[in-house]
């Protein structure tokens, strides 16, 4: 068995006590784990020993490993290692509703903010960030948003040394992945991609974010397709799904491959200890690796290249575990230098907070074991009802700008919706936090679209090669980030005061902030206040493994995303993002992949030859 909670008899998402869940949580979560918990790929697991060398290793079966094991191995005579420290992934993950089981479970995993001040420090599960540790990433675990931030971003990362980093040249890569199944409201077709191997899709629309999407129009905003470069304006989410199922890296870009193409080796439960560097030449040439089950290592050899691909901590980690990072740090971790590189800085992530909540004058019985089987059964047999609703996220969202940013067309502010069950409604909201589709309340998150602070991550030097890295995010050090934040909150007030909304029967009441009860809520001091103390991450760290020039200090891989200084070696995933794109990241990084795929096959002068 593939999937499980990480324990069913403590089943509750980890900000409540164990003694508010309901038995029939743990009755449905039970259940999945019985008939959802196996993967289909489970079939294709080999026990066959590894090859002693391989042409390219590839680490991390995540958003980037994927497409970049699918791109190389077009090239017939180039013999690929896909190596993934998780299992296989499980069937659980392809339904939409059932998003909420599986950030805590036991495909993922959970890194921590350290905390600094009031940020963090009330409600700490705030700060914990998942990430998905299964054959597909954070792409088997997301919430599915296919978003690929806009033009200005992408020129500004080739403005910063990156040639060949312009919206112009990565939109080709955005368009390759694609697969568009659905017509775009306010969209233009040659904008997107037909015939790629990622499917996305519109969600069959929802009746209050419909409501909420015509109040956005009411204020002023603009309709757009906000994958078109721009994205002030309000939108219909995209979604990476496939006829209303999950559209993984993995369901995409491997499992049409895997078993056919013969120069695909894939092995899940190797977890990478270290790169192999030459101690003369500095040339990458193999991975070392721990035996599934011991604490053994053994070593697997590339003939051309180690790609790391273990996403914004892993690949940090890693490249520190081999020598190449800080000089100071690595110094106090034990760990003999090979290159000196900024490696763990430039950590950002988007931010944000609860800012509103939208009642539903419909409250119902949540808590029926039962109901939640019937319906996934329904969900699994004939693909309706109301886990293809999906669950979680609000399927519209509305970019804005802020007095903070003057230059046209460019938002600093993201505003969108969660479903949840109210809590001071009588019902324990773990109870079925594994069914976000029941619901009765709209969580409205305000975020800044392109942070300013900046934080960095370190090994654990109790621990190096084990334990999780330490992540110290540095979030408002740039005090504009919180100005900007506190201005954006404010903004959702344009919603209920439009006449959409007042027809609409929602009920609007400020998130509650007991630490800020003493100001009144329209008072700066409270939004100053609710920001610092409720803030939160919003799972799209970036940046620990900077594309730059070599002229830049920060910078640990070059524009073909070559690590500086050592041969053999590149790291391809969102670490390179050298600043933080104005929407979610699992689209970039696919883009990323691509790109870096035909920038490898330029390198070796080779082309396709399927």
């Amino acid at each position: 068995m593939t999937w499980h909670p990480a324990n069913i008899t403590e089943g509750c998402f980890t900000n409540y006590f164990i003694s508010s869940c309901q038995p029939s949580f743990l009755t449905f979560l039970t259940f999945l784990s019985q008939y959802l918990g196996h993967s289909r790929d489970d079939k294709l697991r080999s026990a066959r020993a590894l090859d002693n060398e391989y042409d390219f290793i590839i680490v991390g079966a995540g958003s980037a490993g994927c497409v970049v094991a699918n791109r190389l191995t077009e090239i017939k005579n180039w013999k690929i290692l896909l190596l993934e420290a998780g299992d296989e992934q499980p069937v659980v993950t392809e339904i939409p509703g059932l998003l909420g089981v599986l950030a805590d479970s036991t495909i993922a995993s959970s890194y921590d903010y350290q905390r600094k001040g009031e940020v963090c420090k009330l409600s700490p599960y705030l700060c914990i960030i998942p990430r998905g540790k299964v054959m597909g990433g954070s792409s088997s675990i997301n919430a599915m948003i296919y978003n690929r931030g806009i033009k200005r971003d992408y020129d500004d990362w080739e403005k910063q040394g990156n040639p060949g980093w312009n919206w112009d040249n990565v939109l080709h890569y955005f368009k390759k992945s694609e697969n568009l199944k659905s017509k775009i409201p306010a969209g233009d077709a040659t904008n997107h991609g037909i015939g790629g191997y990622l499917s996305v899709e519109l969600r069959e629309p929802e009746k209050y974010a419909e409501i909420i999407h015509n109040a956005w129009k009411e204020t002023g905003l603009k309709e757009v397709d906000y994958n078109s470069g721009e994205n002030l304006g309000t939108a219909r989410m995209q979604f990476t799904l496939k006829d209303g199922i999950r559209q993984s890296a993995n369901s995409a870009f491997i499992r049409p491959i895997r078993g056919v193409r013969s120069n695909l080796t894939v092995r899940t439960k190797i977890q990478v200890t270290k790169v192999i560097i030459h101690p003369k030449s500095k040339r990458a040439i193999g991975v070392e690796y721990v035996v599934p089950g011991t604490k053994l290592t053994k070593k697997v050899f590339a003939n051309k290249e180690v790609i790391l691909s273990a996403g914004t901590y892993e690949s940090p980690k890693l490249l520190m575990l081999s020598g190449i990072g800080p000089v100071d740090h690595l110094n106090e971790a034990g760990i003999k230098v090979v290159k000196s590189l900024s490696v763990g800085k430039n950590y950002h992530d988007h931010i944000g907070l609860s800012s509103y909540e939208f009642l539903i004058n419909d409250f119902q019985n949540f808590n029926d074991a039962n109901k939640y089987v019937e319906d996934i059964k329904n969900f699994m047999q004939n693909n309706e009802g109301s886990y293809k609703m999906f669950g979680g996220i609000l399927d519209n969202t509305a970019y804005l700008q802020t007095e903070y940013e003057t230059r046209p067309g460019i938002p600093d502010i993201e505003m969108f919706g969660l479903n949840k069950v109210d809590i001071v409604n009588g019902v324990d909201g773990n109870a079925t936090y594994c069914g976000l589709i029941y619901y009765d309340t709209y969580v409205m998150f305000t975020t800044l679209t392109r942070p300013d602070s900046r934080g960095w991550l370190t090994l654990n030097i109790t621990d190096p090669t084990f334990s999780n890295p330490i992540i110290y995010p540095n979030l408002f050090s740039n005090e504009k980030d919180l100005k900007t934040l506190v201005a954006g909150m404010k903004l959702w007030k344009r919603v209920i005061e439009t006449e959409s909304f007042k027809k609409s029967g929602l009920i609007a009441v400020r998130t509650q902030a007991p630490a800020c009860e003493k100001f009144a809520t329209d008072d700066d001091k409270f939004f100053h206040c609710a920001a610092k103390n409720y803030v939160q991450a919003f799972y799209h760290p970036v940046g620990t493994c900077k594309m730059g020039p070599s002229t830049d200090p920060e910078a640990v891989v070059d524009s073909r995303l070559r690590v500086h200084g050592i041969e053999g070696l590149r790291v391809i995933d969102a670490s390179i993002i050298p600043v933080i794109i104005r929407g979610n990241t699992n689209a970039p990084t696919i883009m990323i992949a691509e790109k870096a795929s035909d920038l490898i096959k330029e390198d070796w002068n080779s082309s396709i030859s399927l």
